[in-house]
């Protein structure tokens, strides 16, 4: 399962690479430039703020899970690991895209995908790694060799970012020109829509259960419960992300309307991203594994 999983994160880290080579730079002006920050509107000086402060808290939350892992069970450690990965990759964007905005005041539409495009598969696979592979049904979404629950969460979710991305470009170049975008966005909007419900299918909902991960079959209660949690999480809170779209695209906020799209985004990264991780440490650490791993090492610092 783990080698499986090795081999299906190295071709998806491979393909956004290459993805993320083939991108044009574009970064829609949202507002003037911003210098020492004195010409910032309220909402321009919350949202650069916003950036500073999620970023330090996605990197405290990596060393923190860093720091932690060694106390779940061997078999739940790399979902863990992927939590380091999410947190890890989104601070490092965060302090790149906190750099840009404060610069030239632009919406730094090519670092948030680099993040989404890497961080949004990695949040998905994490169902299929920490649920295991005795939760996966016997349904197949597509008969295509390699498309098991985590092929195709990994290529639904990368479509879902795919079509996400040419739509926002097409908002961010109407924010900067003042115009309207044009009707093809709503297209695209539509395609990563329909990216976002596959994934929800897939790894299942809190009412409608799962057509590719069954947490009925997972012998943990607390792993279950963990996985429940996690699909309340992704159903309330990625439903924020298209919501930042359409105030980009209505322009909702007049002239600010480009720092609002921003903020928008900037919550439902705090909230999705950290919200996530911990919930996969708290089931992986209150496991009886990871009990008994507890009470192992408190045994052996008695004894010395």
């Amino acid at each position: 399962m783990l080698m499986k999983t090795d081999r299906t994160l190295g071709a998806m880290v491979v393909v956004t690479s290459l993805f993320m080579l083939w991108l044009p730079t574009v970064s829609a002006v949202g507002a003037a430039q911003f210098e020492d920050g004195s010409s910032m509107s309220a909402i321009e000086r919350v949202t650069y703020i916003s950036f500073v402060g999620i970023g330090l808290v996605f990197i405290a939350t990596a060393f923190f899970l860093f720091m932690e892992r060694n106390d779940v069970a061997r078999r739940h450690r790399p979902a863990v690991g992927l939590g380091v990965m999410i947190v890890g990759i989104a601070g490092f964007q965060y302090a790149l895209m906190q750099d840009v905005y404060l610069t030239s005041g632009s919406i730094p539409t090519d670092f948030r995908y680099a993040d989404w495009m890497t961080t949004v598969p990695l949040m998905a696979i994490t169902f299929a790694v920490l649920a295991g592979r005795e939760s996966f049904t016997k349904h197949r979404m597509y008969d295509i060799p390699g498309m098991s629950v985590p092929g195709v969460i990994i290529v639904t979710s990368i479509f879902m970012m795919v079509f996400g991305y040419a739509g926002q470009t097409e908002v961010d170049a109407a924010l900067a020109s003042g115009a309207e975008p044009p009707v093809i966005h709503w297209y695209y909007f539509f395609l990563g829509s329909v990216g976002l419900l596959t994934v929800l299918v897939v790894v299942g909902t809190p009412f409608t259960g799962a057509y590719g991960i069954d947490h009925r079959l997972i012998a943990d209660a607390s792993i279950q419960l963990a996985i429940r949690r996690m699909r309340l999480l992704i159903l309330v809170g990625w439903l924020v992300y298209p919501l930042g779209y359409v105030v980009g695209a209505l322009q909702i906020g007049g002239e600010d309307g480009a720092a609002w799209m921003i903020f928008t985004y900037n919550i439902a990264d705090l909230i999705n991203k950290v919200a996530f991780v911990v919930i996969v440490l708290i089931g992986a650490r209150s496991t009886e594994e990871a009990e008994a791993v507890y009470r192992g090492r408190l045994e052996l610092a008695n004894t010395t």
